[in-house]
């Protein structure tokens, strides 16, 4: 009888501290989900609105994480229901005591496994949330210049003469910077490390339109009166 009462006082404490370890690991673990939910929410928030944000690359990150996430659901809803389990039970067997001591103990070095593999995700998706603060601050003056300068091309165009030398290939040339804008505005685009920034891509949309109200604006040669 004693030996039971040692066997079950041991199971006792071996339980509390593993519980106390999945609590904690829990704690991280939630706090990491929260700030990853958190960080996609915002993203895509930023999204969709025609105002030249990338959509379809951050919709992209965001996809891949919200998958991760799910999978923290699943884990985190398993522990919170071994927990609810074992909270207010009374331990009266030693051997099943030692079992559920044993799964949380398993439950919180997987956790901690899990918030560790998180961090360089975690960096990513905070540099990608970064990138769409700093993009909404240095993205509206830049897009407002490429409409701008593609309106003001289009205008000079509008009032050049019919038979002005080229005059249909700057046309062609601005109805494809037009289609780009709209490529743009819509988000359209795929961010790839070596193909620069959004408001690159604006700038050489503004300078395609300057190239062609230059070009409008030469003096004809003799040849061409």
């Amino acid at each position: 009888m004693w030996g039971r009462k040692r066997r079950l006082a041991d199971a006792e404490r071996r339980l509390a501290v593993a519980m106390e370890a999945a609590a904690e690991a829990h704690r991280r673990l939630a706090g990491t989900y929260e700030r990853m939910d958190g960080l996609c929410r915002a993203v895509r928030a930023a999204c969709g609105h025609g105002d030249g944000m990338p959509t379809s690359s951050l919709l992209t990150v965001v996809g891949n994480t919200r998958g991760a996430l799910e999978s923290f659901e699943d884990f985190i809803a398993t522990y919170l229901e071994t927990r609810d389990e074992w909270t207010h039970t009374e331990v009266s067997d030693p051997d099943a005591a030692h079992h559920a001591a044993q799964v949380f103990e398993l439950w919180a070095e997987r956790a901690e496994e899990l918030a560790d593999q998180t961090e360089e995700p975690m960096a990513n998706l905070e540099g990608v949330h970064t990138g769409v603060q700093e993009l909404r601050i240095a993205l509206p003056a830049v897009r407002a210049r490429a409409h701008a300068a593609l309106t003001a091309a289009r205008n000079d165009l509008l009032w050049a003469r019919s038979s002005f030398p080229g005059r249909f290939a700057l046309e062609a040339r601005l109805n494809a910077l037009g289609d780009r804008l709209r490529e743009l505005d819509a988000g359209r685009v795929e961010l790839n490390e070596n193909d620069g920034e959004v408001t690159d891509w604006y700038r050489e949309v503004e300078t395609g339109a300057a190239e062609v109200r230059d070009a409008l604006s030469r003096p004809l040669s003799f040849e061409d009166r």
